[in-house]
């Protein structure tokens, strides 16, 4: 295999038909023009993480037959673009196994170079259900068998058991909340708090309209007004599901509510969820204040460095949170928490 191929030519020369995916910050097909361009060197992953390109590469055969899917975590150049020499070395002890397709001993041959290449990764099991359920749809297969036993819970939650749902199932049905949103607006209030967060976990890679992001926050909303200590985990996850909704107004003043609500406003947990699932809405100048304020006030160095060090490498947001970072009438705190993180290491 010659330098400066690609994996698409590879696999399609195989018979394969090669879907691109992000995994990421949430589960997003790449269309095939911008795979390609990223591959060839020309453009950078749009979705870098951790500056890396967290990949799930389904594999579809051209005339039936099983598909393949390999979970490849490629690593960034400083542009946010593919190590060439990286893909090269792929592709070269790729070449010899497709050779003979991916049929049994050849198929086995494969998985040992890829075990190898040391770009294999093992995605969450929230991300692995949402990715099942999205290619299924995509391959035209019918929803797992767990997934009737999810829909009968959420029709009524107060007589089933919610300890007995898979999660393939919760990612079955956010793939198909369109369809059932009917069912899910009048019953988000009621279900139990842990398939809330694992369904908001699954929606988080979907784009949920306005309705179905306000009866969310809702939920939300009930609990940080509550007599009680806010559960902050649903919280997130209340943020989660609402992080790629075209509602971003709504989006918005939930997420400023919470950078200025005391239990909120300096909760780790809720602050990494924030960095790490709301990314783009932090271009907004004065979200980017307030969440670079709470974050420097939890005085946690190591957070404030790790989300910092990931989020300056996403062009969208480098220059807002830049100019909060260089203002010069910046809180004292955050002044002291930058200064330590461009002194002190960041992530390799």
């Amino acid at each position: 295999m010659k330098a400066g191929g690609t994996l698409t030519a590879l696999i399609e020369g195989a018979g394969f038909k090669l879907h691109w995916f992000d995994l990421g910050r949430r589960l997003q097909a790449l269309p095939g023009p911008a795979a390609e361009a990223f591959e060839a060197g020309q453009a950078s992953w749009p979705y870098p993480y951790l500056r890396q390109a967290w990949t799930g590469l389904l594999l579809q055969p051209a005339e039936g037959g099983e598909a393949v899917v390999w979970f490849l975590r490629f690593p960034l150049d400083e542009q946010g673009k593919l190590q060439l020499a990286v893909r090269d070395n792929l592709l070269h002890a790729l070449a010899q196994g497709l050779k003979c397709g991916m049929r049994c001993e050849a198929a086995q041959q494969l998985d040992q170079v890829l075990k190898r290449s040391g770009l294999l990764y093992t995605p969450s099991m929230e991300r692995r259900a949402a990715f099942h359920a999205r290619t299924g749809m995509l391959l035209k297969r019918p929803a797992s068998a767990h997934y009737g036993p999810v829909l009968d819970y959420i029709r009524k939650p107060d007589t089933h058991h919610w300890d007995t749902l898979a999660l393939q199932g919760i990612a079955d049905l956010a793939v198909r909340w369109k369809t059932e949103k009917a069912l899910l607006l009048p019953q988000i209030s009621r279900i139990a708090h842990p398939v809330f967060i694992h369904l908001c976990a699954c929606l988080e890679n979907e784009m949920i309209d306005q309705p179905l992001a306000e009866t969310v926050k809702a939920r939300a909303e009930s609990i940080l007004h509550s007599d009680t200590i806010p559960d902050v985990a649903m919280i997130c996850a209340a943020v989660r599901a609402c992080s790629h909704s075209p509602a971003k107004g709504l989006r918005h003043a939930f997420l400023l509510k919470l950078l200025q609500y005391p239990s909120t406003a300096q909760n780790v947990q809720l602050l990494t969820t924030l960095g790490s699932c709301c990314t783009t809405d932090l271009e907004n100048p004065e979200l980017a204040r307030l969440w670079l304020n709470a974050l420097a006030n939890t005085e946690d160095q190591g957070a404030f460095n790790r989300l910092l060090s990931d989020l300056l490498f996403v062009p969208q947001v480098r220059a807002s949170l830049l100019m909060v970072l260089r203002d010069p009438g910046q809180i004292e705190i955050l002044a002291q928490a930058f200064g330590r993180f461009l002194h002190g290491p960041t992530l390799p």
